[in-house]
């Protein structure tokens, strides 16, 4: 029995190979450089009992084991989940009206509701402020002021609303239409076409983008530094001990 002799790699394939390769090492590299050995500095930082650094773990048990922590966290959790259970609901409703039905102008809806991306964090509370602050234009429409939990909620769906959007229009539109005309033709509903062909396509993409939105909530500190007045969150607290400041942002 003979063996097959080996195929001969052409230098286009080797160059092909040694590409991928190397741009996966390059991206490794970076990453390490990038992510990996700043999170190293801050947990050494963190965790060291040096003098000037972060006290070591007794401090770090300290610090999880106060009632300011879990008051903190407490918020944090709270606002994270109001605003995915909003954002995502709303985001996929307006995804699929853009993607499946035959609402006029479409386009202008899509470049309005993705103009957020373009824009810090900061900008949703500013324009809160400005709209319903304690001297905003529309200020009598309010009972209460803005600022408190529902004015941090209220900018992080501003905030977080089009980077859930471009996830859940991206996961609608890559469905294949002929899945759509078979159900059709064997007498499907269109509710039914969405419990057995919508639904199931695009649900791993709902959980992304509820996971997105919460993490985009849980680490802003723009929007609550703006907005959220005596309801302190942790990312908020963690901004404030960096800048080395412990006093509440004023609002007009």
């Amino acid at each position: 029995m003979t063996l097959p002799m080996p195929r001969k790699v052409s230098r286009a394939e080797l160059g092909d190979r040694i590409f991928v390769v190397g741009g996966k090492w390059l991206w490794l590299c970076l990453l390490t450089v990038a992510v990996l050995l700043p999170l190293l500095a801050i947990f050494w930082r963190g965790l060291s009992s040096e003098a000037g650094q972060g006290g070591g773990l007794v401090a770090a048990q300290a610090l999880l084991a106060s009632a300011n922590f879990h008051w903190l966290l407490g918020n944090s959790l709270k606002v994270s989940l109001s605003v995915a259970a909003i954002v995502v609901p709303l985001a996929y409703l307006f995804a699929y009206a853009l993607q499946r039905t035959l609402i006029p102008g479409k386009t202008l809806w899509r470049g309005l509701s993705l103009l957020p991306l373009m824009a810090p964090s900061m900008l949703p509370g500013i324009a809160l402020v400005y709209l319903f602050g304690n001297q905003g234009l529309l200020r009598g429409l309010l009972s209460e002021n803005i600022y408190g939990f529902w004015g941090i909620v209220l900018g992080e769906v501003i905030y977080t609303f089009p980077h859930a959007l471009m996830i859940l229009l991206s996961a609608l539109s890559l469905a294949d239409a002929r899945l759509f005309d078979a159900a059709s033709s064997m007498g499907a509903s269109p509710a039914r076409a969405f419990r057995s062909i919508t639904w199931p396509a695009t649900r791993q993409a709902v959980f992304a983008a509820f996971c997105l939105v919460f993490t985009l909530t849980i680490t802003d500190f723009g929007v609550p530094v703006v907005v959220g007045g005596d309801y302190q969150v942790l990312a908020l607290e963690a901004y404030k001990a960096v800048v080395g400041s412990s006093s509440s942002v004023a609002v007009p």
